[in-house]
Parts: structure tokens; sequence; C-alpha cells
């Protein structure tokens, strides 16, 4: 990965709408470089998909994170996965080895997300702390320096 293709990603993650065109205006290549770029890209799985970003604020929604402490992760984590107001899982260090963000219609929803991830075998405690506001969401962009 050199400049240009953390350019296209930078690019993509403003505006996924970017056509090949706009972004080979931008990096000054050719479209058909361009276009092998994010093909190459997307087959590394570096760009996983494009997606349309919803507001969840304008849903009235609820979002909390479950702190999780679990026996077997593996399994936990397969179980979770396909909860469907499930948005993030991580993979953590120190006395809970899974933070779980949900979203939920409202505190009823969330409840119940709770105590179904509760009630998954090799589960040995949940925290739940709900959210009052969404101070910052953004979506990540790599760093140069990272790379």
């Amino acid at each position: 990965m050199d400049d240009k293709d953390l350019k296209i990603i930078t690019e993509l993650v403003k505006d996924a709408r970017t056509t090949l065109s706009e972004l080979s205006e931008i990096l000054g290549m050719s479209i058909s470089s361009v276009h092998k770029r994010v093909k190459k890209l997307e087959s590394e799985g570096i760009i996983e998909k494009y997606s349309a970003i919803v507001n969840p604020d304008k849903f009235d929604s609820v979002t909390a994170f479950l702190l999780i402490s679990a026996e077997d992760t593996r399994k936990v984590f397969d179980e979770i996965k396909q909860i469907k107001d499930v948005v993030e899982v991580y993979k953590t260090l120190g006395n809970f080895n899974m933070v779980v963000k949900v979203r939920g219609k409202n505190l009823d929803k969330i409840g119940e997300i709770t105590s179904k991830i509760s009630a998954i075998g090799g589960v040995m405690m949940v925290e739940c702390i709900v959210t009052t506001r969404r101070l910052k969401e953004e979506i990540w962009i790599p760093d140069p320096e990272v790379i």
C-alpha cells in the first residue's frame, strides 16, 4: 500500500459515492489505474464494503455498551454476532474480555438484548452501560504513519 492507495481510501471514506472519474482527477491518474487499485483494495479486504451511514439520533434509538466476561469467547462471540441489534463486538483485555455495542428502539429492547446475552452459555458477567447522548462518532481513516 502506498500514498495513492491511502488517498483512495480517504476519499472513499469521506464519500463512498466518489466516482472512479473523480478519484482519477484527484489523484492525477488514469481511471483504469484507479479502478485496478480500488479492486485490489477490495480483494485484499482493506475496503470491506460500501454503506450509507444512518444517523441513529433521527430514530430516537438507545445505544448501550455491554462489558462481557466469558469463559469461551469464540463460542459466545458466535452467538452474539447473530443478534440483530448488535452493532460492534470487540475482544478486550482486563476484567471483561469483550465489549459489545448495541442499539435498540428503547430501554426495554436494550434490556432484552442484555438478558439474551446473559443467558448464553459461558457468559459469566454482563455489565450494561446505557448512553444518554452521542457526542462524536466518525468513520476511522488510517493515519499514513500507521501504514
